[in-house]
């Protein structure tokens, strides 16, 4: 190889590792929980949820499920552990907001957070 082709080579190769992020760093934009809206027919009863997280810079779409902070607005009617696996209680209730909430970037909690949600109805046995 001659010795004039190295410097072109070493600015292709690094014009790849840069180009498809274009610079920027990674940024969270949405997150998407599904199913997005459910019914539990009594206590007792899982539900597994999924979060995947959507991201610019580049576009790409990843499962979050386990990284993200799982919520209830009614705990006494459905709770949700760390993994995104909802159980309904003892309490009945119609559409319960259920959250997913992680940073914008995960290497900076001062960037904004970004909340995906579910409903989910929890009926009780007549």
């Amino acid at each position: 190889m001659k010795s004039s082709r190295l410097p072109v080579l070493a600015f292709l190769m690094l014009a790849v590792l840069l180009l498809p992020n274009c610079g920027f760093k990674r940024k969270l934009v949405s997150i998407t929980v599904t199913p997005d809206k459910a019914t539990l027919g009594g206590p007792g009863l899982d539900l597994q949820l999924k979060a995947v997280g959507n991201y610019i810079h580049p576009p790409d779409s990843r499962d979050l499920t386990d990284t993200v902070t799982w919520e209830s607005a009614a705990p006494q009617v459905v709770t949700v552990d760390a993994h995104g696996l909802a159980t309904s209680g003892v309490a009945c209730g119609t559409d319960i907001t259920i959250t997913a909430t992680a940073h914008s970037d995960p290497h900076d909690s001062g960037s904004g957070l970004v909340i995906g949600t579910a409903a989910i109805t929890v009926t009780c046995p007549k």
